[in-house]
């Protein structure tokens, strides 16, 4: 345990080599805050992601209270407008139904295509009988919170990384040019004769 432990102190820069300069060190601290700000925020934006998934989709369940099921006639037959390459072999005629307050509405709405005129399906409205989709459900916000908790750490992992190599790319700008400096200073003394 003791050699793992080592040999990963001297991974992450905080062994006790005396080859690594200052800008060596100033690198290990940035990457070990960056890795620290990981360990400590992916699981709090988490919580937080969740808390405010959970939250929004409640207040969209209430809004959605007032939205009903209500009957509509088909105006039309479909033509074969049905395309099996979007995943969806459905068709979109014209309808009429009639709106919460009971004032009748005419709109397009998404049928089999072997419905025809006349035919009754059921729609979805809202309160001011516009056609809309279905509410959602419990289980579409728990979807929903689940993508958020998932989602949350890749995004801070993958921005957290972008910094790092933002960073790595300026100390190594910095580390090249100190390494000029060096080379330029020994480097008459190496090719004089003797």
């Amino acid at each position: 345990m003791k050699k793992i432990m080592r040999r990963l102190a001297g991974q992450l820069g905080w062994d006790r080599n005396p080859l690594r300069r200052r800008i060596d060190r100033v690198e290990t601290v940035v990457v070990t805050a960056l890795l620290a700000i990981f360990l400590v925020g992916a699981p709090v934006l988490m919580i937080v992601a969740a808390r405010v998934t959970d939250s929004a989709g409640v207040r969209q369940q209430h809004a959605e209270r007032t939205w009903r099921q209500v009957p509509a006639t088909l105006l039309q037959t479909p033509a074969n407008q049905a395309d099996p390459s979007y995943g969806w072999d459905g068709a979109w005629v014209r309808a009429r139904w009639s709106a919460p307050d009971g004032q009748q509405r005419t709109g397009f709405v998404a049928v089999d295509p072997a419905a025809v005129a006349g035919h009754r399906v059921q729609v979805w409205v809202d309160g001011a009988g516009r056609i809309t989709s279905p509410p959602l459900r419990t289980y579409d916000i728990w979807g929903d919170v689940l993508l958020a908790v998932v989602t949350v750490p890749v995004v801070l992992g993958i921005a957290l990384s972008i910094i790092a190599g933002c960073v790595r790319a300026v100390l190594n700008r910095r580390r090249l040019a100190g390494w000029d400096r060096a080379w330029y200073a020994v480097e008459p003394r190496w090719t004089r004769l003797p």
